[in-house]
C-alpha cells in the first residue's frame, strides 16, 4: 500500500488523539513529522526506528 505523507500525518494525528496525547502535542508531532519527511530518506527513517526500537528491548 502507497500512502501520501498527508495520510501519513493524518494517520499520526488520529493515532495520538486515540491514546489521548493532547492537541496541542499532536500538533507537535505532525510539524516535527513534516520536518523529518523534507530531511531523511524512507530508508533513512525506517533504520532510525529499528535502531530506536532495538534500544527500548535492551
Amino acid at each position: 500500500m502507497t500512502i501520501t505523507n498527508e495520510a501519513a500525518r493524518a494517520y499520526a494525528a488520529i493515532a495520538a488523539q486515540n491514546i489521548g496525547i493532547k492537541v496541542d502535542d499532536i500538533m507537535l508531532l505532525v510539524d516535527e513529522m513534516m520536518y523529518l519527511m523534507d530531511v531523511y530518506t524512507e530508508a533513512e527513517i525506517l533504520a532510525k526506528m529499528r535502531k530506536l526500537i532495538g534500544q527500548e528491548d535492551r
